[in-house]
């Protein structure tokens, strides 16, 4: 008997096989990538370079050389990190910019964060209808009205995510100078339409029920939106919240080369006095900032998933 029904199940499989439509743009977009992968690879004109195999080895060579800090090149031991670490963060500007590293990505994360919230309701394709969730709210005086609202705002996450972040912090620091507030609002500026895109996502992919109830009782959008959905959704959107912080940390740091002291400030000035040992500790303490958030959005989800 449990034969038989295998061998019924795999015949409908094939049978729905037969049935779908071949996706032949997905065949033949995959065959067009893995060809211009293949070409990239061969093509020897893509990777002429002035420096011979032996110079560029050389090169290698004489960097790695430099990526040790420079007291342990002198004495050869390590235990002369320490100092010359704690040396580096403690008396030279490597902790104001560790701060102010921490302090710009926090700010820009919140500031877009607590934006997106807002837009949100208005993005998302099942609240901003004449039908949210399939109920009637009545036709009122200009039944279109959510359609457009939804596009607008839709277009305004399209348009904000799309502006790269080290070209907005270029454009305001020339206009308010070197200012930290002026890389917050670039950043801001960005993640505010990645957020409120991947916000909006979420939401159209809630469960429908508790939010259906709330209208049904007259809370309208914004009630189902703040007592149904918002809760349900809440979890993934500390996710992307955190997602997103960890690339404002990362993004900080490149935009300090414009001016604002933090680890990107750090890193340029130790690459131009090529100071190698430098630049590579500060890059480092940039991604044990990374880890340190990753550990704390994990400990966040975790204690929201607990039942009280």
């Amino acid at each position: 008997m449990s034969t038989q029904t295998e061998e019924t199940r795999l015949m409908r499989i094939a049978h729905l096989r037969r049935r779908e439509p071949r996706p032949w743009f997905l065949y033949s977009s995959l065959l067009v990538i893995m060809l211009v992968a293949g070409w990239a690879w061969t093509a020897g004109d893509l990777y002429t370079s002035v420096l011979t195999d032996s110079q560029r080895s050389a090169n290698l060579e004489r960097f790695i050389g430099k990526l040790t800090p420079a007291p342990v090149q002198a004495s050869g031991d390590w235990s002369d990190f320490r100092p010359w670490a704690m040396e580096l963060l403690l008396e030279g500007e490597a902790l104001k910019a560790v701060g102010m590293t921490l302090a710009l990505a926090t700010a820009a994360a919140a500031l877009s964060g607590f934006l997106a919230l807002l837009f949100i309701p208005g993005a998302a394709r099942n609240l901003a209808t004449q039908k949210p969730l399939g109920i009637s709210c009545g036709r009122g005086a200009f039944p279109a009205i959510w359609s457009i609202i939804n596009k607008l705002v839709r277009l305004a996450f399209v348009f904000t995510r799309s502006l790269p972040e080290y070209i907005l912090g270029f454009l305001l620091i020339s206009i308010l100078g070197p200012d930290p507030w002026a890389l917050v609002l670039a950043l801001a500026i960005h993640n505010f339409g990645i957020l409120g895109r991947l916000g909006s996502e979420v939401v159209e992919n809630a469960p429908r029920r508790p939010a259906r109830t709330v209208i049904a009782h007259g809370g309208g959008r914004l009630g189902a939106y703040l007592a149904a959905i918002l809760p349900e959704s809440f979890n993934r959107m500390i996710v992307y919240f955190f997602y997103r912080w960890e690339t404002c940390v990362r993004e900080a740091t490149i935009l300090g080369m414009l001016g604002v002291v933090s680890l990107g400030y750090l890193i340029q000035h130790a690459r131009a006095a090529r100071s190698f040992d430098q630049m590579v500790f500060f890059v480092l303490l940039g991604a044990l900032i990374v880890l340190a958030g990753d550990l704390l959005s994990l400990l966040v989800r975790r204690w929201l998933r607990v039942e009280r």
